[in-house]
């Protein structure tokens, strides 16, 4: 019987100590959670999340974000792309940082779609490697896209130099004219790259 309850408590500070790094590293807030004083499996769950949440903001994420090209749309126009590119600051260092939180906050006078596509872009502008589909989530007013994604770069000859996410992107009706710099593109515990993009005048 004090094996089982060794054990569970044991179970208890792993899954606590996975929830932790994995919240630290997508840079969501410490998440406090409950005890009761007892030594049991809800105060080991604590002292292993606190473990890995302090484990997980240590491992910094060093990554290079940034947005590729101009972008601009017109209200009630057709939409267009942008590209959020992500490379490791040399080009050619190994990452494989696991599943991570992305945030993308689109520029005023613009919502996102929810379409998102990655896929490798080489140096040479080739690209490669076969990605999985992206499972993105847009909120209530469009303005912010997250989707969680396993990061890693230069692991084999596949997944070389740089990730590109094009992501679908529309200005709103009612946009007024102009050129927004106030996106933001957040990939965990990197440092966050600025979105632009150009509110213009239909054509038609």
């Amino acid at each position: 019987m004090a094996t089982e309850v060794q054990s569970a408590k044991k179970e208890a500070y792993k899954r606590g100590e996975d929830q932790g790094r994995a919240d630290a590293l997508a840079g969501r807030p410490y998440a406090d959670p409950p005890r009761d004083g007892t030594r049991g499996e809800k105060d080991h769950y604590a002292n292993g999340y606190d473990w890995g949440y302090e484990q997980g903001r240590a491992q910094k994420l060093d990554l290079v974000v940034w947005q590729e090209g101009g972008v601009e749309d017109a209200p009630g126009g057709l939409g267009t792309t942008i590209n959020i590119c992500v490379r490791t600051p040399n080009w050619s260092e190994t990452v494989d940082a696991g599943e991570r939180e992305h945030v993308f906050t689109a520029p005023t006078g613009f919502r996102w779609n929810g379409m998102v596509g990655a896929q490798y872009k080489r140096m040479d502008q080739t690209t490669g490697g076969s990605l999985p589909p992206v499972q993105a989530k847009v909120d209530a007013d469009g303005r912010t896209l997250t989707f969680t994604y396993h990061v890693h770069l230069n692991t084999t000859d596949q997944d070389k130099d740089c990730i590109v996410y094009t992501c679908g992107l529309e200005a709103v009706d009612g946009a007024k004219l102009g050129r927004y710099t106030d996106g933001v593109a957040q990939l965990g515990t990197a440092p966050p790259a600025k979105l632009k993009a150009e509110v213009i005048e239909d054509e038609d």
